[in-house]
């Protein structure tokens, strides 16, 4: 076991355990267990393989509780009665250079192709956030990392639709002028998009935020005062809120213009990820981050990717934010005895869908023991050194995203076809 780095209220550690011959997450969250002992885990993910070694990811949260007891351990409910299977997922874990869906809302159109064979589409925010763009299908089931985890363990269900009460919380550090602009698109979002708000509020303290992409090769970050996000969460929700935009001052770095030129890693989208389940994971509600970014650096438009186009069209990320979080679900525990109806649980997943070599989540290990619904696309590349040649679970894999769709679907959608391909070629003067 080896330590990364060491944060302000947060710890995070690369934990390591035999390959065992058969892989069952059950069995292995009780190997990790002896490791990870009281810690209050916000993310836990594979991030290497060998034939021999697993290496696991874990950032866990020191002085706060989580809603749900002991989130990472599967459910022990066991396989409920079968439901209808009308939900497709669509993962793409953030900040590790994935080439669909890595960058700037880059997944969306694979998303709302997705959306046209499936009564919902469950997905999370880099999938569909695109700064001032927003798509998101009508039948997007919203949700970050954390909320997202515990659905697929079975811990957690879902209730769709649910309108959202939006609370929002500003980082102190802010300047005046910024946060004016900022409140000035809650209420273009409130006029436009018809999204109901309980209020905003502002930390007491500054966050001190440092994005950095870590010896493993993927982003993370260091977050001082992160407290102030969840205390001021707490309050919102205690206030009626149901759904909590965040809004953090984050400085640019130099991999930015890796980034922008569409080859690199996102280089906040580690630190944003800790951000988001920090406060998902104490609320109980779906939250999602959009950044303030400071830069000394002049934008040289000329040179930005299409895929990272949409983070230089504007100042604000917070529009498809709020747009997204429109979708968000109402969370329920599982064990809660008097159930809603309508409410939508693991075995309702059609399908699973993630990049070949980024499968690593706990719910994904335990939704393809129960279901064998998991598919792996191999075209969806990452910066992690997983194989799924070295886990002793059966994957079903398919080359691209495409060969997923019907043929019908693709003709009718309306979508630029060559958006769904890499690379992706600019629009050029004719």
């Amino acid at each position: 076991m080896s330590t990364i780095k060491s944060f302000t209220g947060i710890e995070e550690k690369i934990l390591e355990i035999d390959n065992p011959a058969v892989f069952s997450w059950t069995e292995a969250y009780s190997t990790l267990l002896k490791q990870i002992g009281n810690r209050h885990l916000i993310k836990l993910n594979l991030i290497k393989t060998t034939p021999s070694r697993l290496y696991f990811h874990l950032i866990a949260l020191d002085g706060f509780n989580s809603f749900i007891d002991n989130p990472f351990s599967p459910s022990e409910i066991g396989l409920p009665e079968s439901k209808e299977k009308n939900i497709v997922s669509l993962i793409v874990p953030t900040g590790i250079g994935a080439a669909f869906g890595g960058y700037a809302g880059d997944a969306n159109v694979i998303a709302n192709m997705f959306s046209k064979d499936c009564k919902y589409l469950l997905t999370h925010p880099n999938v569909v956030n695109g700064s001032v763009l927003s798509d998101p299908p009508k039948n997007m089931i919203y949700a970050e990392g954390f909320s997202l985890d515990q659905f697929l363990l079975g811990r957690i269900n879902f209730v769709c639709p649910s309108r959202n009460k939006i609370g929002v919380v500003f980082d102190r550090g802010i300047t005046d002028e910024r946060l004016g602009y900022e409140i000035n698109v809650l209420n273009a979002a409130k006029s436009f998009y018809g999204c109901d708000f309980i209020g905003w509020t502002q930390t007491d303290k500054l966050l001190q935020i440092e994005p950095f992409i870590n010896e493993y090769g993927f982003s993370s970050g260091k977050i001082k005062n992160i407290e102030q996000l969840i205390e001021k969460s707490l309050l919102l929700k205690s206030k009626g809120a149901t759904a909590i935009a965040l809004c953090c001052l984050i400085p640019d770095l130099d991999t930015n213009s890796k980034y922008s030129s569409g080859v690199g890693i996102d280089p906040i989208g580690g630190v944003e990820s800790i951000i988001s389940r920090a406060v998902s994971s104490c609320t109980g509600l779906v939250s999602a981050h959009a950044p303030v970014i400071v830069s000394n650096e002049k934008t040289d438009y000329k040179f930005i990717n299409p895929v990272s186009a949409s983070e230089y069209i504007g100042k604000s990320f917070l529009p498809s934010v709020l747009s997204g979080l429109r979708f968000a679900p109402k969370i329920v525990l599982s064990t809660e005895s008097a159930m809603p109806a309508e409410s939508l649980s693991y075995t309702n997943l059609k399908s699973t869908i993630l990049p070949a070599n980024a499968f690593g989540i706990p719910g994904i290990f335990y939704v393809n023991e129960l279901l064998n619904n998991v598919v792996l696309v191999e075209e969806n590349k990452t910066c992690l050194d997983v194989s799924h040649m070295h886990i002793n679970m059966k994957f079903k894999l398919v080359k691209s995203y495409l060969d997923l769709i019907d043929k019908k679907v693709i003709e009718q959608s309306n979508i630029c076809i060559e958006s769904m391909k890499r690379p992706v070629e600019k629009v050029h003067q004719v």
